[in-house]
């Protein structure tokens, strides 16, 4: 799976699920990115309040769709709620090195020691450890590290592996990944987005 610089573009954005199937459903339909792109500013596709958010939301649901084989969009069209979520994390996860990367070391560690509780003080060690590896994130001040923070946890709620909640502790929910689709993320380089949510 390829590696992207890491990048703090997520303190913006969100899981965006019901948008990235609007997103797929229409690439299902035949209609090209850019012809979605022209629609979106036309029609307000993703039903955004404002116009920069319309963008935004355009710009973050089919940068994570070109990061999957295109070949994903029959397979998410054939699938239920719970198998398209999984493809869509997968997705931020492959648009993402940082975001992935919190979830292969932290989440999967969890899940491998049966410690099914994320905390304030895990996400802290984390971008800590990652400030002293990377020059980039170094300069990152402690409002980014806050907003990133709020932001993997509403993209793993909206996912349905972690618990919605607004303060302490939050339960992982350990995934059982729909056959199909492990498959798919198999065959098409991203075994590394299955070993992150499991507990292999």
């Amino acid at each position: 799976m390829k590696r992207h610089p890491y990048s703090a573009g997520a303190v913006k954005v969100a899981f965006w699920f019901q948008e990235f199937r609007i997103l797929v459903e229409f690439l299902a339909g035949g209609k090209s990115y850019a012809e979605i792109k022209v629609l979106n500013e036309q029609e307000n596709i993703f039903g955004a309040s404002t116009i920069t958010r319309k963008r935004q939301i355009f710009s973050t649901v089919s940068a994570r769709a070109k990061c999957l084989d295109e070949s994903f969009i029959d397979l998410f069209m054939r699938s239920d709620a719970t198998a398209q979520k999984q493809m869509a994390l997968a997705a931020v996860m492959a648009q993402d090195t940082l975001f992935f990367e919190f979830v292969y070391e932290v989440i999967h560690e969890k899940l491998v020691l049966c410690n099914f509780e994320l905390t304030d003080a895990d996400m802290e060690k984390f971008f800590r450890r990652k400030q002293v590896q990377d020059e980039r994130v170094s300069t990152w001040t402690e409002a980014t590290f806050h907003r990133l923070g709020r932001t993997y946890r509403g993209i793993l709620a909206g996912a349905g592996i972690l618990e919605k909640k607004n303060k302490g502790p939050r339960h992982i929910y350990a995934p059982l990944f729909d056959l199909s689709v492990e498959k798919w993320l198999q065959k098409h380089d991203m075994a590394e987005v299955v070993y992150a949510l499991s507990d292999r």
